[in-house]
């Protein structure tokens, strides 16, 4: 959200604020990838990321890519976490699931840069569109949903003559 309030355009999955942000900005202005809630679920049932990264060559040389110690000479091991994140059956976010849609919309997002109209008229709507995600609404609705605290009124703002003078 602070990103688009700057402007930014999200490419992102349909969870968390990316439902807000995408109903706020409009399909058309919002790079979507990966599964649906409903795929996901079914994906969970039997996910084997070993076997979807074996079926994408683009994932497997990624991959590849990570195990030789390609991006790491100086540190090794340091993406070993990473590497077995993405390879464990039980990644709660589908890293590998979701790699080929994510390569589809970063295309989506070259082909809408090269437009700069239309780049900038998304940016300028993205951040148009981000009032609704004040800091004053969020905290309001934690309260309202989580904290249940009884809210403070406001102490009236004081100006001394000489203020107003100036």
């Amino acid at each position: 959200m602070k990103f688009m309030l700057n402007g930014a355009l999200t490419i992102g999955t349909l969870d968390g604020a990316n439902i807000e942000i995408r109903e706020e900005v409009g399909d058309e202005n919002f790079f979507l990838f990966g599964l649906t809630a409903q795929e996901a679920e079914e994906q969970r049932k039997n996910y084997d990321p070993v076997a979807v990264i074996a079926a994408d060559d683009d994932l497997l040389r990624v991959m590849r890519l990570f195990q030789s110690g390609h991006f790491n000479q100086f540190e090794p091991g340091i993406f070993d976490p990473i590497i077995q994140a993405i390879k464990n059956p039980h990644d709660p976010w589908l890293v590998a699931a979701d790699f080929g849609s994510y390569l589809a919309a970063q295309q989506r997002v070259a082909e809408a840069y090269q437009d700069q109209q239309r780049w900038v008229r998304m940016s300028i709507l993205n951040t148009a569109a981000g009032g609704k995600f004040s800091a004053d609404r969020t905290m309001q609705e934690y309260n309202e949903q989580i904290w249940h605290l009884q809210q403070v009124p406001a102490l009236p703002i004081r100006q001394d003559s000489s203020e107003l003078a100036d």
